[in-house]
Parts: structure tokens; C-alpha cells; sequence
């Protein structure tokens, strides 16, 4: 009987260790790669790139970080539900995703994927050039009320967080205008820097450095109150708008990954959170860090994509319901 109870021991123990019974080694056993699926240099990237040096050493084990950019997120999509679900390969994520699940061209949703727990959430902002005749957000929206289609206005992505926020600003501020799509918040700001568009709306942590260098003008932030970061920049509410969200940071594992594996993986996420060299390494580019446990936050972004479709099917991305 001891010999049997000792035998349950280490197994649970294995289990918890992130030991697969059977399996000829313990997770991870070798080379991860984390699927980023916007462009190098961006906020996700950033965090990715981090999180990877901290897996790294954590295990003994590399972990690194491919760009898999494109296709509104189906590109990365494919990568990793295509790829044995061993844990080998993680999706990383935001809000983004659950406007490009439910256009009626990417074939990925929620039943694919199993989520970590969120790392970063941060706010949108409005930005404009150091030579824009803009100093507030009631002078740029009410500009593009009366002037429809003068001014061109990018952010990261399609029907995705960026352009959810905007159209929340068209709804109150009536008024339309064009979006330009970009691979990346980065590529947004590089694309503002030279006068290829004349308003981006990104996270701030997209283009610190220009920011506080004075070539990008923020308008307004979405957020509740004002940043730590920036505490010179109104918020969209103190403005009149009443428009507050975030764009939340995390990853996705294919949804047929081990539990034991996941675990290892929620408890990978929980400590490089802790850890004061992810905290150093986001607040570098004011990038606010955010934990939710994996249920409770599963929970949230299933409420999330619903509340989130809005926006998509106005924007003529996913087919009526028959």
C-alpha cells in the first residue's frame, strides 16, 4: 500500500512538473517557437521578444519568436492550428483577434484555441504629426465632419481594436473618413512620421520614442483616466467622448494541448509577470502590465468577440445571419 501511494505521489508530482505520463520528457523538451502575427518592432513584438528571453532561461530551453504578419491574424492562425498540439508552437495575441475570428473569410474561432492569461492591456490614442494644425481631438473631429473624406486616418489592422475605437468616435462625432489598414501599430506611426496618412490611431506604446521626442502629437487616450505615461493627454471622456477601452495583450494554445502542458505554461505566464525584468522591460515603452487568471479571462474574451462584432459587420467584414 505505502509502495502505492508513493507511486500516485510521483505522479502527480510529474503531472504538475508538467510530466506527460508516458512521455519520454518533461515540457518543454526542446526548441518553442511563439508565432507573433504582427510586424517586428511592435508593441506584441516587444512583449513576445521579452517573454521568450524569460521562458528562455527559465527552462533552459529557447524559445523564439517568429513574425508571422498578415491576412488580419489568419496567417498566424494557420501556423499554429496546423502545428501538432504539443506546445511547441504559441500564438500570440489581442483583442485584434476576435475581429479577424469573425470575418467571413478566416476559418479560425474560439474552438481552436485554448487562452493563457493576458499580459498587457493598454489604451488607444489619437496621434498626429508635430506640424498638425490639430491640438485637440473637438478640432480633428469636427474638421472631418465637415470636410468627409479629407484626411486619412491608419492603425493596426482591419475591423480590429484600433478601428473599433474610431468607429466609436464616427458614432458620436459624426463623421466618416477612410481608414488605411497596417500590418503593425509601428507601421502606422512610421506611416504618419512620413506623411503617408495624417492620423494613426495605436496604442502610445507604438512610437514612445517619437512621442516623447515631440514628432507625434496625442490628441486623446482611451482610457479611464490619464496615463502615468503620458499624463499631459486628456482622455477621449474628459474631452466629451465618452469612448473607454483597451486592447489586451496574451497568447493562444492550440485547443488540443495537453492540460499538463498548459499548466506549465499558465504557471510560465504567472511568473514572468511577477518578474521585475518583464515590468522594467514594458514600462520602457509604457506598456502597462495586466494579469487575469486563464478561466476568468476566457470568460471575458468570449464577451468580448460578441460585443466586438459590431463593429465588424458595419464594416461589411462577416455575412448577416440567414
Amino acid at each position: 500500500m505505502a509502495g502505492m501511494r508513493k507511486l500516485a505521489a510521483v505522479i502527480v508530482a510529474a503531472i504538475f512538473a508538467g510530466v506527460i505520463p508516458g512521455a519520454a520528457a518533461p515540457y518543454p523538451s526542446g526548441t518553442v517557437r511563439l508565432i507573433c502575427w504582427s510586424s517586428a518592432g511592435s508593441p506584441l513584438d516587444v512583449m513576445m521578444r521579452q517573454l521568450g528571453k524569460q521562458f528562455s532561461e527559465m527552462f533552459g530551453q529557447t524559445f523564439i519568436v517568429e513574425n508571422r504578419a498578415g491576412g488580419e491574424g489568419a496567417v498566424a492562425m494557420a501556423a499554429v492550428t496546423n502545428h501538432q498540439a504539443d506546445g511547441s508552437m504559441i500564438l500570440s495575441t489581442t483583442s485584434s483577434m476576435s475581429f479577424a475570428m469573425a470575418t467571413k473569410d478566416i476559418q479560425y474561432g474560439p474552438d481552436n484555441f485554448i487562452v493563457l492569461p493576458p499580459l498587457q492591456t493598454e489604451p488607444s490614442a489619437i496621434a498626429v504629426r508635430r506640424d498638425s494644425p490639430f491640438k485637440s481631438m473637438k478640432q480633428l473631429i469636427d474638421f472631418m465632419r465637415d470636410n468627409p473624406d479629407k484626411l486619412s486616418v491608419g492603425g493596426f489592422s482591419a475591423a480590429g481594436f484600433h478601428q473599433y475605437v474610431f468607429y466609436r468616435l464616427q458614432k458620436i462625432g459624426g463623421f466618416k473618413t477612410l481608414w488605411v489598414p497596417f500590418k503593425g501599430g509601428s507601421d502606422a506611426a512610421l506611416a504618419l512620421l512620413g506623411g503617408h496618412i495624417d492620423v494613426a490611431i495605436m496604442t502610445p506604446s507604438s512610437a514612445t520614442a517619437q512621442v516623447k521626442g515631440g514628432d507625434l502629437r496625442l490628441l486623446g487616450i482611451s482610457s479611464a483616466k490619464r496615463s502615468e505615461y503620458f499624463p499631459d493627454v486628456p482622455t477621449f471622456k474628459e474631452q466629451g467622448y465618452d469612448v473607454e477601452y483597451y486592447i489586451w495583450a496574451g497568447m493562444f494554445a492550440p485547443r488540443a494541448t495537453p492540460e499538463p502542458v498548459m499548466k506549465v505554461l499558465r504557471d510560465a505566464v504567472r511568473k514572468a509577470v511577477e518578474d521585475a525584468d518583464f515590468k522594467n522591460a514594458m514600462a520602457k515603452v509604457n506598456s502597462p502590465v495586466q494579469y487575469l487568471d486563464a478561466p476568468e479571462f476566457a470568460k471575458y474574451w468570449m464577451a468580448d468577440a460578441k460585443r466586438l462584432a459590431e463593429v465588424v459587420k458595419v464594416v461589411g467584414r462577416v455575412e448577416e445571419p440567414k
